[in-house]
């Protein structure tokens, strides 16, 4: 088969080309036209530095022209998938299953124009007709609900749920289901804590529009292969809000309250066995100075850390990610501990390392005294990090005795560390006053701004999100 080859493209005149104002995508002329033709349409939506106004115009001129040929094109009007953000989502109640957290919204509108338009639909925006919808609607059953880091957008192998219904109502797709919340406990209670930012989004495929070149595409034909859970910032939709709640504590089991019996003697007996540490005299002098200057970064892995294993990112049990990252975090605070900046980690000597260079070299002999040092030292923080959180639960296991119902009220804003509020000044961010929250929009527009690392963006998105600020 004869190609065109560059003198011959040189020489075509600029009405031969679906662009001819850009010479772009030949479609006359050509040693093959039929397949140039073909080539054109499928490249369309993939060439480069083409207006909306471009692409829609070459569209035209491909179907003229391949009317002109005899090409069929019934199939070019099958979009390959399509995912919609972001519609509705209401956490349920049922305390039937421990492994159920069920969920029912809006999935998407029918005979609606989107807001904006969709992921995988080349810029333009949808409509999604009843007689499509009515047709795909048995599609939707037995579906998985996927989610993402940062609920940002799909991920088709990270399924947490399950669609079981899905009914139209007015004009409105609604989809009810359950999350696996004993699964994914983390994912469970982060969409209930942000609620308000959370919505559905529809994945399709065998998508088939009335005219592939109009610039609102009339979905006539589609099958849905699942949803997401992600955020409604990028919503072709927005007509829709978030209202999910966590589900109501029924009367506490005689089991359950053994059970937080046990757990406050516990809480207890460690918080005296603490205070007793500390009271201890210690054994190295650490260096103040020094611990402030290692502690944010310390902070910094952990926040790293927590956000990967959230994700399920690293989580082998010896080598991976979350568990180096953890050594590492422990290692940075022990040389500190000692009055040391710490510059080299070594698993397999943890935690030893810290000594290294200070008092012993690695090729001395540590006696059983030296060790107690060591390990005194470097367990000094953590002592006083499990003392505030044994008090904290052992009030929080209080509260839950006191009372067998409550009613669910809105989380109260948690407070940021020093050292992600001096970040946040940096870059101009404040947190808001009251319930006012800050936009995704506002806090992208900062740190395009700033000279943030994008490990540090996630850092600091993760931690407006945990206190409810985002």
């Amino acid at each position: 088969m004869s190609k065109l080859n560059k003198p011959a493209r040189d020489a075509l005149p600029d009405d031969h080309f679906a662009v001819p104002g850009k010479r772009k995508l030949p479609i006359k002329g050509t040693p093959d036209d039929e397949r140039h033709t073909r080539l054109a349409w499928d490249m369309v939506d993939r060439t480069q530095d083409l207006t909306p106004e471009e692409r829609s115009a070459a569209r035209s001129r491909i179907l003229r022209r391949a009317n002109e040929l005899g090409i069929d094109t019934t199939d070019w009007h099958k979009m390959k998938a399509m995912a919609i953000e972001a519609m509705s989502l209401n956490i349920l109640n049922d305390d039937a299953h421990p492994n159920k957290m069920p969920f029912s919204g809006i999935l998407t509108r029918v005979d609606e124009p989107s807001n904006e338009p969709p992921g995988g639909s080349s810029g333009r925006r949808i409509i999604v007709t009843r007689e499509a919808a009515e047709k795909a609607l048995g599609s939707l059953l037995g579906m998985g609900v996927d989610f993402s880091p940062m609920f940002s957008g799909h991920d088709t192998q990270a399924k947490i749920g399950i669609i079981t219904s899905a009914n139209i109502v007015g004009n409105a797709i609604e989809i009810e289901g359950f999350v696996y919340a004993a699964d994914f406990p983390e994912v469970a209670a982060s969409i209930k804590s942000l609620q308000s930012a959370l919505g559905f989004s529809f994945e399709a495929e065998r998508i088939l529009v009335e005219d592939p070149s109009a610039e609102i595409l009339r979905i006539t034909e589609l099958a849905f292969t699942g949803a997401a859970i992600l955020r409604k910032d990028a919503a072709a939709y927005q007509t829709t809000s978030l209202a999910a709640a966590a589900a109501k504590d029924d009367e506490m089991s005689e089991e359950l309250k053994t059970l937080l019996d046990g757990l406050a003697a516990q809480v207890t007996s460690l918080a005296a066995s603490v205070e007793e540490l500390k009271k201890a005299p210690p054994y190295i002098d650490a260096s103040t100075a020094v611990i402030d200057k290692v502690e944010p970064h310390a902070t910094t892995l952990e926040a790293c850390h927590a956000a990967m294993e959230a994700a399920g990112i690293g989580l082998h049990p010896q080598q991976g990610h979350v568990v180096m990252l953890k050594k590492m975090v422990g290692n940075m605070r022990a040389s500190a501990a000692m009055g040391k900046i710490p510059h080299i980690f070594r698993d397999e000597a943890y935690p030893m390392e810290a000594a290294s260079g200070n008092k012993f070299s690695k090729d001395e002999d540590m006696t059983e005294e030296d060790v107690k040092k060591v390990v005194e030292a470097a367990m000094k923080p953590v002592l006083e990090a499990i003392s505030a959180q044994a008090a904290a639960t052992t009030t929080q296991i209080a509260d839950i005795k006191a009372t067998s119902r409550r009613e669910v009220t809105a989380p109260e804003r948690k407070t940021l560390s020093p050292m992600v509020t001096a970040i946040l000044a940096k870059s101009s961010l404040a947190l808001p006053d009251g319930d006012e929250k800050l936009t995704l929009a506002k806090v992208d527009e900062a740190f395009s701004k700033s000279n943030l690392t994008t490990n540090q963006k996630i850092m600091l998105k993760t931690e407006l999100g945990r206190v409810g600020a985002l």
